[in-house]
């Protein structure tokens, strides 16, 4: 068909949308200026190369030649894509062998895997809640909990802290089903989430528990698996979520839990029974990449050490630093995004990339710049990291005592 005879949307939609888009223009998203580089650690900025700290590949396992062979097998086996639903035959060995592997790694009895985490969300939540049913969760995650519940009619309340939740939960306690949602460890702060005081307050009242494990997976823990190990198992645990993002780069999300909730999800989810599972080639590179990550035990020492040496820097320079020290999401606290993007430029013109968020919840305001260090990151650069926030620092404290 010629380009003049595509056929378009009504002058109506076009106008109404028109209207939505001059809404997004008049708040425009900060571009500061960072364009593909050599790889994902060493971007352009103006055309000058930078260190980025922005990279989600901790133990530096993203390019594991093992993980990519097993990759390129499962396609050359099963093709590249997966194209049955998981009820009309997509059950193919690639899936249950995946879904065992992660299940064990997790000390759980099952896992359930989705194309997404937000997906693994959204199955989970509207398969189990409704009108009258409750969901927690801090105000700093990114999972869609609130879209979930809007979708089923429940009700979404955010807490900040034990404290707050314990506050929440007796003022919810006589709803039909309260779940609480944790995040393990906090993408925004690196704050390590205090699990047992948390899972105390929950078994209280009869409430369950959904545990977020993503950005822990890999660094947190002797194999890895985060608070898989240090709370294997508990009453009030429901589940857990377990996303890839940090150690594969790969959207592909899994839910360990019971076999129970297993079935139970399988049998009211939707999405489960009509969408087809990631293709065999991907779950194969996740089973190697669950096996590497459990074995990289100088990667996690290695990691630990340069994250620990880095936060007592950091502080010692003056930086107000909201995370957990052995954490490797460092993350720095301003009052304002207008001051952490003004630092994140900063850093910038030092030929350092650094993440500028809000960070917003019950009891503050304001927002962080995050680094995230990398095994993949050289001794130098992260030298360079702690001069340039020394040297931004003093400029900040300079300002400050002048005004």
């Amino acid at each position: 068909m010629p380009f003049d005879d595509v056929v378009s949307v009504s002058p109506e939609i076009k106008a109404e949308l028109l209207r939505e888009l001059a809404l997004e223009v008049a708040q425009p998203h900060s571009d500061i200026g960072v364009r593909a580089g050599l790889d994902a650690l060493h971007p352009t900025h103006r055309g000058k190369p930078v260190v980025s700290f922005a990279c989600w590949d901790l133990l530096g396992i993203h390019g594991n030649p093992e993980a990519a062979a097993a990759m390129v097998r499962g396609a050359e086996e099963f093709g590249i894509a997966a194209n049955v639903a998981r009820l009309s035959g997509g059950i193919h060995a690639p899936l249950t062998q995946s879904e065992t592997r992660i299940a064990k790694f997790f000390v759980a009895e099952s896992a359930l895997i989705f194309s997404t985490r937000n997906q693994a969300v959204l199955t989970t939540i509207t398969a189990l809640c409704g009108e009258g049913v409750v969901v927690m969760g801090t105000p700093l995650s990114s999972l869609p909990l609130a879209d979930a519940c809007a979708l089923v009619g429940g009700d979404f309340v955010e807490f900040d802290g034990e404290s707050q939740l314990r506050a929440e939960l007796q003022k919810y306690g006589l709803a039909r089903r309260v779940v609480v949602v944790i995040e393990g460890v906090s993408a925004i702060s690196g704050q390590v989430a205090p699990l047992q005081h948390l899972l105390t307050a929950i078994e209280h009242v009869g409430a369950w528990a959904i545990i977020d494990e993503t950005n822990a997976l890999g660094w947190s823990g002797i194999r890895g698996a985060g608070s898989a190990e240090i709370v294997p198992s508990h009453p009030s645990i429901l589940g857990r979520i377990v996303g890839f993002q940090g150690v594969a780069g790969s959207e592909v999300c899994a839910l360990v839990s019971s076999q129970e909730l297993r079935e139970l999800l399988i049998s009211r989810s939707r999405y489960l029974k009509q969408e087809p599972p990631p293709p065999a080639a991907t779950l194969r590179f996740l089973t190697t990449l669950v096996d590497t990550v459990e074995v990289a035990l100088s990667q996690r020492d290695k990691l630990a050490a340069r994250s620990l040496m880095v936060n007592r820097s950091v502080k010692a320079q003056g930086w107000k630093v909201v995370g957990t020290e052995s954490s490797p999401i460092l993350s720095l606290w301003f009052d304002t995004l207008h001051s952490a993007r003004t630092a994140q430029e900063a850093l910038l013109q030092r030929g350092v990339l650094v993440e500028a968020l809000a960070a917003r919840s019950l009891r503050r305001n304001g927002a962080v710049i995050r680094a995230l260090l990398s095994n993949l990151h050289t001794q130098e650069e992260v030298l360079i990291l702690l001069s340039s926030l020394d040297e931004v620092r003093k400029r900040i404290d300079k300002a400050t005592a002048s005004m």
